[in-house]
C-alpha cells in the first residue's frame, strides 16, 4: 500500500467525515444556503493566501532541484487559481473590496498555521502530509459529485463541482499522490507514523473548514 493509501485509511473515520460533511453533501445536491457558500468563498480566498506560502516554504525546503521544481509549479499554479478565485467570487457577488476587508475565521487561522509550523518544524515530508489532505480531499469530492448526482446547467455549484471534477485537477491530484509516495520511501516506520499523525490532523481541520462554512462563523 503507497503512503498516502496508507494515510487516508489510517485518517478514518475523520477522512469520511471531511469528504462526505455536509457542506458537501448540500452543496453537490444544490440545497447549500448561498450565504454559506459565499462565506466559504470568502475564507478560501485567505486560505488560498496561506496555501501559497506553504509552497514557497516547500521550494525552501526541498533538498533537489526535482523537488524545487515541484514545489515551483504549485505555486504558481495557485497563484494563477487566486486570479480565477476573485473572479469567481465577482460572478457570486463578492468584490475585491469585500474580499480584501474579510476577516480570517479562528478555522483558518488554526488550520494554515499548523500546516505553515509543520513546515517550519519539520521535513519536506511533513510539510506534505499537512498539504495533502486538501488537494487528495478535493479531488475524491469532485470525482464523487460527478460519479453520484445529477449535476445540469441549473445547479448553483456547478463550476465549483467542474472545477474538481476535472480530468486536469484529476491529474495533478494523482501527480501530488506519486511526489508524496516518493518523498515517504525513505522514512523510517517512525517517522512514517509522525506523517501519517500530521495529514490526520490537517484532515480533522478540513473537516472544521467545512464547519465554519456552514455555520457562517468566524
Amino acid at each position: 500500500m503507497s503512503s498516502t493509501a496508507q494515510f487516508i485509511r489510517q485518517s478514518e473515520p475523520h477522512w469520511q467525515a471531511y469528504v462526505r460533511h455536509d457542506f458537501v453533501c448540500r452543496l453537490a445536491d444544490g440545497t447549500l444556503p448561498q450565504a454559506c457558500f459565499r462565506h466559504y468563498l470568502k475564507q478560501d480566498y485567505i486560505y488560498l493566501f496561506h496555501y501559497s506560502r506553504m509552497f514557497a516554504l516547500a521550494m525552501y525546503k526541498s533538498e533537489n532541484f526535482t523537488q524545487m521544481q515541484t514545489a515551483r509549479d504549485s505555486l504558481n499554479a495557485v497563484l494563477d487559481e487566486i486570479q480565477l478565485h476573485i473572479a469567481f467570487c465577482r460572478e457570486w457577488g463578492i468584490g475585491e473590496a469585500e474580499l480584501f476587508a474579510e476577516q480570517e475565521s479562528s478555522a483558518l487561522i488554526a488550520y494554515t498555521r499548523y500546516v505553515l509550523d509543520c513546515g517550519l518544524t519539520g521535513s519536506l515530508a511533513e510539510l506534505y502530509a499537512a498539504i495533502a489532505p486538501c488537494m487528495l480531499g478535493y479531488a475524491e469530492i469532485g470525482r464523487w459529485i460527478k460519479e453520484e448526482r445529477q449535476i445540469d446547467e441549473n445547479h448553483p455549484y456547478r463550476a465549483w463541482i467542474d472545477t474538481y471534477a476535472d480530468s486536469a485537477f484529476q491529474q495533478s491530484a494523482v501527480e501530488m499522490t506519486h511526489f508524496i509516495d516518493n518523498l515517504c520511501q525513505p522514512l523510517t516506520p517512525a517517522q512514517l507514523e509522525k506523517a501519517g499523525h500530521i495529514f490526520t490532523t490537517a484532515t480533522r481541520m478540513e473537516a472544521a473548514f467545512w464547519d465554519m462554512g456552514l455555520n457562517c462563523s468566524l
